[in-house]
């Protein structure tokens, strides 16, 4: 099987099957010989800010020496980027071999998720990594992921409102789903949570005999360099440290990074664990891209919580002023007209669009929500590439495309995490 005949194979089975539950990944890890048993992991949940705490703790771990594995979803561009090691993304002939063991094992038809989950646990034992960061996909509890039964230590970065339809329409309900990963014996960090769902977590930390952590205080910030997405910051205790990301939940991320790494005890560099997280690449969370004399922004921003974070970031910077493009689009199972509110404050020029995906939102019932919202000039481009390939001819020297990481992905191959 080549690369391009497995990732064929795994389009039969893309996302819009979900099947939440355990059962499914147990059999096709157990016919594959259970690799993600003895996996030295960290098993990352949360709304957001999960995917940029666990990119910047494997930059950590390798940097401060250690033969580091990450898995995370979903891709920009190849789901090669989902399983990497020390920054590198899996290559095309192990990916290629994975999927096919996979697809010749497999007890049952196994969803997307579950097939390319196994095929980094499987990775991950081949190349002997010293400390994998797993991220979860949806939840926690019934996702693919939750099949590590031993980790070194578990995480909940955040709780907020997304996949309503599969967690819950409560933050208690949510948190419920979140903490299902939470295992004893290992240490449980927890993000920055309101009173209810931090409730639920320590609850499920104290049932199963796991050490709980709160967040720590958010690192102090002491200079912000826009055009090439760093700010310098410190902590409590006076060290100075680079983070890799633009936006105060960087700051708090980070802080929860140097956390985990006391945690662990593993047998790191302290000043190489520094620089490893300076040099953390994880592109379209507030991603400033240079073209010419334009600059971009790209971010997610698919959800309330991550569209907040976006708005207060933008509006300090300095592209807020310089009348800025936005392309946006959004999926249609996402509280779309709430983000058509929540950008609509954010320049006075949309462009609305609709993502590479089956579940996208129609461009159009973007630009009636985003004018209702107020904002002046609303544009319609469906096709993405043609949308943003406007935003780059606009004569504006600031745009933004937000709403959806289907849609940062397609500006530009260089986006790749390598």
């Amino acid at each position: 099987m080549s690369c391009a005949e497995a990732l064929s194979f795994l389009d039969g089975r893309q996302e819009t099957r979900w099947k939440l539950g355990l059962s499914r990944i147990a059999g096709l890890l157990a016919a594959v010989a259970n690799p993600h048993d003895g996996l030295p992991a960290i098993h990352v949940a949360g709304t957001n800010g999960k995917g940029s705490f666990c990119a910047m703790l494997a930059s950590a771990l390798t940097g401060g020496g250690l033969k580091t594995g990450l898995y995370t979803s979903p891709h920009l561009v190849t789901p090669l980027e989902r399983i990497s090691i020390d920054g590198r993304n899996i290559s095309e002939a192990d990916f290629a071999r994975h999927i096919l063991k996979l697809k010749a094992a497999e007890p049952e038809e196994s969803t997307y998720f579950e097939l390319v989950t196994a095929a980094a646990f499987m990775h991950f034992k081949q190349e002997g990594v010293e400390a994998a960061v797993i991220e979860t996909g949806l939840g926690g509890r019934l996702d693919a992921t939750n099949a590590l039964k031993d980790p070194l230590m578990t995480v909940v970065t955040s709780i907020d409102y997304d996949h309503m339809q599969h967690l819950g329409d409560t933050l208690e309900k949510i948190a419920e789903e979140k903490a299902g990963i939470i295992k004893g014996g290992a240490p449980f960090l927890c993000g920055e949570v309101e009173p209810l769902s931090k409730a639920v977590l320590t609850s499920k930390a104290k049932q199963v005999g796991a050490k709980y952590r709160s967040a720590p205080p958010a690192l102090e910030r002491i200079s912000e360099d826009w055009e090439n997405g760093t700010q310098r910051a410190k902590t409590q205790g006076g060290t100075e440290v680079v983070v890799p990301l633009l936006g105060d939940a960087a700051l708090k991320n980070a802080a929860m990074v140097l956390t985990a790494l006391e945690l662990l005890k593993l047998p790191i560099h302290q000043r190489g664990a520094l620089a490893g997280l300076a040099k953390t690449r994880w592109p379209a969370r507030f991603e400033v891209r240079k073209e010419r004399t334009k600059r971009i922004v790209l971010d997610g921003a698919h959800n309330p919580a991550a569209m907040e974070a976006f708005a207060k970031t933008w509006k300090r910077s300095p592209y807020f002023s310089q009348d800025p493009l936005i392309v946006m689009g959004v999926l249609a199972d996402k509280e779309w007209e709430r983000l058509a509110v929540q950008a609509a404050s954010l320049s006075d020029r949309f462009i609305a669009t609709q993502p590479g995906s089956p579940r996208a939102l129609p461009a159009d019932k973007l630009a009636q929500a985003l004018r209702a919202a107020g904002a002046k000039e609303v544009g319609v481009i469906c096709e993405a590439g043609a949308a943003i390939e406007h935003l780059r001819q606009d004569p504006s020297i600031a745009g933004a495309v937000i709403g959806s990481f289907y849609l940062a992905g397609l500006v530009g191959q260089e986006t790749v995490r390598v």
